[in-house]
């Protein structure tokens, strides 16, 4: 009977295994040596999933043959990764190169560009406009298909996204004698894929974590775009890997950096602040919890402060009135969300039209983080604070002026990521096993 489950068994492919051929295969269109080396490594994923099914802790006693074959299996993964990755972002950079600037790259990435340019001849990237720039002569866009003249007179963006990629630009222009900030975006993307096997001890989840995240198509699509989403996600993993090792001074830091660069980062901090507190809500731990809050600010106020000495309502008027539809040309409403809806049945007239999305967000935020914030404080793990942060996050920037496509591929990763995590539990990790 032994025998003959474990023949009627070895045509099963496991999770890790279904993840790699699914999501692979929608990568196989770009370059035909990357396609046939991919689907090579993937045939001989398939084969090792036959050979050895289980995963060195899935047994009572490993070998050093099992642990060398889960090695293989991690190569394999991180080389369809990086295949999938590197053809589509080197044709948008080299077509970019022919063309010229203001083609074959988002809006966002071209006003990044220029803002580090400014930055570096003094100019405030948040007071001067964009019309003299290769960004006036844009004419990508998102469904439905036309540009939108905010980001000519308007810089979203919170200054360390710009100013944490200086370094880079003076490094990468005197190498390459040119500079696309997407090349600072893969090798942060190279970055996540280090970092995503270390947030879990399952040596499946592992290769899955990699394999869910590393390999959707939407989110590469967008790295070669020049979306800069995987900037917030490799800062909040970063985060979190300190908050494994109980490093609390180091995670306060790389969060305050990450809530320096999005809006969206700052959706994870209620979540990260419960964290602190651990599973005893005593007096000490709160103190030490709000010590490191403490440091956070401290952080965002270090990037912050200096260009609202510079310029106030300009910094505002770009980073908070702009994308509430507060003031000229607005952000308008678009996106997936609840907005495109009420275009849809004339509830908003146009998309430019004035809405109180923010009475939305607060109606429908407010009860569903407090919810989450609660079901994280029965289990506080620091898997339900990513899953928690995933679900509010979803619901705010559902209800917001817009919620664009890259947002929607944000929050699946930051659920999936959340799902397979490990449930680290600050100063009882030693004691917690999954």
């Amino acid at each position: 009977m032994d025998n003959q489950t474990s023949r009627s068994n070895f045509w099963i492919l496991s999770l890790d295994t279904l993840l790699l051929l699914v999501l692979g295969t929608a990568h196989l269109w770009f370059n035909p040596i990357s396609s046939a080396l991919t689907i090579t490594l993937m045939a001989v994923y398939v084969l090792l999933n036959w050979i050895e099914p289980k995963m060195p802790d899935e047994k009572e006693d490993s070998s050093r043959r099992d642990r060398f074959l889960f090695v293989c299996r991690m190569v394999i993964v991180l080389f369809v990764v990086i295949f999938a990755i590197l053809p589509p972002l080197w044709l948008s950079v080299s077509a970019r190169l022919v063309e010229g600037p203001a083609t074959h790259a988002n809006d966002g990435l071209i006003q990044t560009e220029e803002a580090i340019k400014f930055l570096l001849k003094g100019i405030n990237p948040y007071t001067v406009d964009y019309l003299a720039t290769p960004l006036a002569e844009w004419r990508g866009g998102e469904p439905p298909w036309t540009p939108i003249r905010g980001p000519l007179y308007h810089n979203a963006y919170l200054p360390f996204l710009f100013v944490g990629s200086v370094p880079f630009y003076l490094l990468i222009n005197v190498v390459l004698g040119w500079y696309d900030q997407r090349i600072l975006y893969a090798l942060i993307y190279l970055g996540m894929l280090l970092l995503l096997p270390l947030v879990t001890r399952r040596a499946r989840d592992k290769l899955s974590l990699l394999c869910a995240v590393g390999l959707n198509f939407q989110f590469v699509y967008f790295l070669s775009d020049g979306r800069n989403d995987v900037v917030i996600l490799f800062g909040l993993l970063l985060t979190s890997i300190f908050l494994t090792r109980q490093n609390l001074f180091a995670a306060s830091l790389i969060l305050g950096l990450t809530l320096g660069i999005k809006h969206l980062a700052w959706l994870f901090l209620p979540f990260y602040a419960l964290y602190l507190v651990g599973d005893d809500c005593n007096r000490r731990r709160v103190l030490r919890g709000g010590r490191y809050l403490v440091l956070t600010f401290l952080v965002v106020g270090v990037i912050i402060l200096p260009f609202l000495l510079w310029d106030a309502y300009s910094f505002i008027d770009d980073t908070v009135l702009y994308l509430i539809g507060a003031t000229a040309d607005s952000y308008p409403t678009r996106g997936w969300g609840f907005g495109t809806l009420l275009l849809a049945v004339g509830i908003i007239p146009s998309p430019e039209s004035p809405f109180p999305f923010g009475v939305l967000e607060v109606a429908f935020g407010i009860p569903t983080l407090i919810l989450l914030l609660r079901w994280q404080w029965r289990e506080n793990t620091l898997s339900r604070a990513w899953i928690g942060f995933a679900v509010f996050s979803f619901v705010v920037e559902y209800f917001s002026r817009f919620f664009n496509d890259n947002y929607v591929i944000f929050v699946l990763q930051a659920l999936v990521i959340g799902a397979l995590m490990s449930p680290y539990r600050w100063q009882t990790e030693s004691t917690d096993v999954r």
